[in-house]
């Protein structure tokens, strides 16, 4: 299928600059965590009718919990992510609610759309009971994903773009009990 620009979401500096930085963290997540697929901006065909370009996603490419493919030609991702982010511009969240309905629809785990503010705002969308929930937690707790176990965030170091202190609880994380459970459904998939 060709590409039309109206189906990429076109950012500005800001915007960019932003994906880029949590795209950063999020791959940090990744090189923890061998047999799943980061990308920016990929295609993903949702449905026969639904195809997105997310700003990042992160999928895992084996065992039970993989939910989507990229394809024969690795041209497009076939089926839901199991974790995608959007970054929107700060004065308004735009097609926020179209793609988060297309996300739930698909059956998404988790998906994420940031502000460009200062500071930085957004929504965290958790798949309970086959709709997405806003997750809120308090200052003080950390954002743990339950998509990407081991994946943590600590929202007043996302809120003020300190990438060093994400990255450092990322780092805690992943060596934890969960990320390494995580871990087994992929690596040990054949034995499951």
């Amino acid at each position: 299928m060709p590409v039309s620009s109206s189906m990429i979401r076109e950012l500005d500096v800001g915007q960019s600059a932003l994906l880029t930085d949590i795209a950063m963290c999020l791959n940090y997540y990744r090189l923890f965590s061998p047999g799943l697929y980061c990308c920016v901006h990929a295609a993903v065909q949702l449905d026969d009718d639904t195809r997105l370009f997310p700003g990042v996603l992160l999928m895992v490419n084996h065992g039970r919990l993989k939910q989507c493919d990229p394809g024969p030609g690795y041209d497009t991702f076939r089926g839901p992510p199991n974790f995608v982010l959007d970054v929107f511009p700060g004065d308004g969240l735009l097609d926020y609610e179209y793609r988060r309905d297309c996300f739930e629809r698909a059956q998404v785990l988790e998906y994420v759309a940031v502000q460009d503010t200062d500071p930085v705002e957004w929504i965290w969308n958790r798949r309970i009971d086959g709709k997405f929930s806003a997750i809120e937690v308090a200052e003080h707790q950390l954002i743990m994903s339950t998509a990407l176990p081991g994946l943590w965030i600590p929202p007043s170091a996302l809120r003020d773009r300190d990438w060093w202190s994400v990255m450092a609880a990322i780092a805690r994380g992943v060596t934890r009990v969960g990320h390494h459970d995580f871990m087994d459904t992929i690596w040990k998939a054949e034995h499951a």
